[in-house]
């Protein structure tokens, strides 16, 4: 997170806050009566939530403006809610320019996207992670803000780009490798900042179902795989790092071993001084869910909103089975499908039998819908009764079945479950008979229960909220200007 003040953050969750924004590309100054727009894509996790990556963050704004602006030239861009206090967005240098009338677009990138070249170590070995960190910025006109761990490198990997390489040591690191706001390489860990983003400041919130958690690290170091940990592949952390050793691995696994985090895509306000990396508290209502910034999308067109991106992994299946989709229907429409069947036959006498138990921990209030269909084969009960218990407590009214000798009964057992509390819960179904006995065949019984709100996300699909910012002096009207044409087109890539 950038350091700024506490004035500035509070003016920056302010519903009616005014926003200025200043970019300086190859010496000109661009404010608010020349900008049309700007957008800024911060990421660390171009997939799911891993380390040792080393992506480039990138800049377009488009502004009118009659000169020109070099290839490669650096640009910088900041954010204000007073006037006075600017946070800096970034250093960026033109990749590409398009020109169309008097309005300029101009695509920029910071020093990452340079750094696509291949890389060959002149050197001797062994060598510490942190003196070569710091001998690759030097030779590419980097400044190294952190460098990490010494850790001993006895072998370079031989066909690898530098960016690469910066990489392999930010994972070593247990980090990701990234240029900061103020254009320096730093090594950025998932470590909590003091921030909490407030629900007030959100207009669409998708979170995903249940909390991920880091309980393996698998590393490919290209000669072979190491495994620190166990688990599913929906909890495993992934990475590809030559440099890794066993030793190394397991200290990070060490180190992520009490890590979770909730995925989650928020829209709202922008926060300018929330980085891609930090790891921060979501206030959803009167939950607190832990959310990692794996990218952040900055957009400024008079008002600064951002989404931002907590990118867990979510169980794939490629299977067509229709329960399977229909489980995964029901998540999408934030509810939790659970099923029982009975393996065996249930005999069913006059004392109590339970013949549907569901055992489950919410993280708030919820309800939960219970749906109980079977076959009841009669032998020489007269009477078949059936109640229902939440949480201990019988519900006060029991499903009753007149049974004739030798019926077969297809029976529904309906019971809408509400204000079950946060924490855990039982709801279960018991059938007896008043004199006699009949019996539930095996595989005649089926039973579900569907939970609304069980992970939390009874809530977090909400209206927009209507927020309204000011910019001074800023308008998208071009009064008197007519745009004939494309007068110039320029296309370069920085080298």
């Amino acid at each position: 997170m950038v350091s700024v003040s506490d004035k500035f953050m509070q003016l920056a969750q302010d519903n009616g806050r005014h926003v200025w924004c200043r970019i300086v590309a190859d010496g000109v100054e661009f404010l608010d009566d020349r900008l049309i727009d700007m957008s800024f894509d911060d990421v660390v996790h171009p997939d799911w939530f891993t380390i040792g990556t080393a992506c480039a963050n990138r800049l377009h704004f488009s502004a009118r403006y009659d000169g020109e602006l070099s290839s490669g030239a650096e640009v910088t861009a900041f954010v204000s809610f007073d006037g006075e206090e600017w946070c800096p967005l970034g250093v960026f240098y033109i990749a590409r320019r398009y020109v169309r009338g008097n309005v300029v677009s101009i695509t920029a990138y910071d020093r990452m996207y340079s750094l696509d070249k291949s890389y060959s170590y002149i050197g001797t070995l062994p060598v510490n992670s942190d003196e070569l960190l710091r001998k690759i910025c030097s030779e590419n006109g980097l400044e190294c803000a952190e460098a990490g761990y010494p850790f001993n490198i006895e072998t370079i990997p031989t066909d690898c780009t530098v960016r690469d390489m910066i990489g392999y040591i930010a994972g070593i690191n247990r980090a990701c490798a990234k240029i900061d706001r103020y254009g320096r390489l730093t090594l950025k860990k998932p470590q909590h900042v003091d921030m909490n983003i407030l629900d007030k400041n959100c207009w669409s919130v998708q979170r995903n179902m249940g909390r991920s958690v880091i309980t393996c690290v698998r590393a490919n170091t290209g000669d072979g795989e190491l495994i620190a940990g166990s688990g599913a592949e929906i909890s495993t952390l992934e990475l590809y790092d030559p440099l890794m050793t066993q030793a190394i691995l397991d200290n990070i696994y060490s180190s992520f071993k009490p890590f979770s985090f909730f995925g989650a895509e928020l829209e709202m306000q922008g926060l300018p001084f929330l980085e891609a990396g930090d790891v921060v508290y979501f206030l959803d209502g009167s939950m607190l869910y832990t959310i990692v910034l794996s990218e952040i999308e900055y957009t400024y067109d008079g008002g600064l909103s951002a989404k931002l991106y907590s990118k867990n992994r979510v169980e794939e299946d490629d299977s067509s089975d229709l329960e399977k989709l229909l489980e995964k229907l029901l998540h999408l429409k934030n509810a939790v499908y659970y099923k029982r069947e009975n393996p065996g036959q249930l005999a069913i006498t006059t004392s109590p039998q339970i013949i549907a138990d569901f055992e489950f921990e919410t993280v708030e209030d919820c309800f939960a819908q219970l749906d109980i269909s079977f076959s009841l084969r009669n032998s020489d009960a007269d009477v078949a009764l059936f109640t229902i218990n939440v949480n201990g407590e019988d519900v006060p009214r029991d499903l009753i079945e007149t049974l004739g000798s030798g019926d077969i009964r297809l029976t529904h057992v309906y019971h809408l479950a509400d204000k079950l509390p946060a924490g855990k819960n039982r709801v279960y179904a018991v059938a007896r008979t008043r004199s006699g006995t009949a019996y539930i065949a095996a595989g005649d019984m089926q039973a579900t229960l569907v939970g609304h709100g069980i992970y939390g996300n009874s809530g977090s699909q909400r209206d927009k909220v209507s927020l309204y910012e000011k910019a001074a002096r800023w308008s998208t009207s071009f009064p008197g200007a007519v745009l004939m044409g494309i007068t110039e087109t320029i296309t370069e890539e920085v080298t």
